[in-house]
């Protein structure tokens, strides 16, 4: 049952709406909420999970796309929100009306904990008054969340060292995004240091972070306008291979879809494949380099 292990499973992911959740021994963690009410009940209840058995709701920064439905799931569900303090004031309006009891300020850096979860936000360069991301501890393995970064900092690559399943963004191509359609002054914004990271960006990212133990790396946020799944898993996997990297034998690779949940993440075992009860269009399409079983005595690992 799917209840029992640890895992993590992008719920949706794109600039249509993002949403993560986070099974742990003691908690059931969201993370942002940027799709509507319906639409994350329905996720949820694809992997056995519901809004109303929700631990707590973890929020990353104020954008549309990561809060927009944030407000109906908190008074209907009555989860409690963990959020920094400039966050909310950026959303508090957009929110409505949602009990104080359920708002909890707080601050990058210091760790908090649900049940016996623990949490440690951290400080993200992305234009938003306060963005973080999460690293959550599990007895398996942390996890980290980092789904909106301008430029893999010194704090994100600090913060991420040794998680064991990293979501990490991989939003833009450089050229589709320089011969697109978008404005300059947006071209600049995506591609600036507190923008989003391109598929060479998370290449170079995801090669450090699989250096310093990570196992799975789950590309997130991508463009609908301005990428490709399968170019963002190209770019990101022939890099890792020229570093030495094998899928499949060093690290497993997954493309979050836009309008699914992706595959389960297990951190006892990132390398087992668990799928999601979802059947989506083709726009939802899941793209993963991944092994059901290490490859056993092989030379030259990573």
């Amino acid at each position: 049952m799917i209840r029992m292990k640890q895992y993590s499973v992008s719920l949706r992911s794109g600039s249509s709406g993002n949403s993560t959740f986070v099974r742990t021994e003691s908690a059931g963690i969201a993370i942002d909420c940027g799709l509507n009410g319906r639409q994350f009940a329905l996720a949820l209840q694809s992997i056995g999970e519901s809004p109303s058995a929700l631990d707590a709701l973890l929020l990353t920064h104020e954008h549309t796309d990561h809060c927009s439905g944030l407000g109906v799931v908190l008074r209907r569900h009555h989860i409690p929100l963990f959020l920094t303090e400039k966050t909310y004031q950026a959303v508090r309006t957009e929110l409505g009306r949602v009990a104080d009891s359920l708002i909890h300020l707080i601050e990058p850096g210091k760790p908090f904990a649900v049940k016996e979860t623990i949490i440690t936000p951290f400080s993200t360069p992305h234009d938003a008054v306060d963005s973080v991301g999460f690293r959550i501890e599990t007895g398996c393995g942390d996890i980290g969340i980092a789904t909106d970064l301008g430029h893999f900092s010194e704090t994100v690559r600090q913060s991420l060292t040794g998680c064991r399943v990293v979501h990490l963004e991989s939003n833009y191509d450089p050229h589709m995004l320089e011969t697109g359609s978008y404005p300059r002054f947006l071209k600049r914004r995506i591609a600036g240091p507190s923008g989003h990271l391109s598929n060479e960006e998370a290449a170079l990212a995801a090669s450090w972070l699989v250096r310093h133990g990570a196992e799975a790396i789950v590309l997130s946020h991508l463009s609908q306008e301005n990428n490709l799944p399968e170019l963002a898993l190209r770019v990101v996997t022939d890099y890792l291979g020229h570093e030495g990297a094998k899928a499949g034998r060093d690290y497993v690779i997954h493309v979050s879809p836009r309008y699914a949940c992706s595959r389960l993440f297990f951190f006892h075992d990132p390398f087992v494949c668990g799928v999601s009860g979802v059947s989506e269009p083709s726009a939802g399409e899941q793209l993963s380099l991944f092994s059901r079983e290490r490859a056993a005595g092989e030379e030259g690992a990573f």
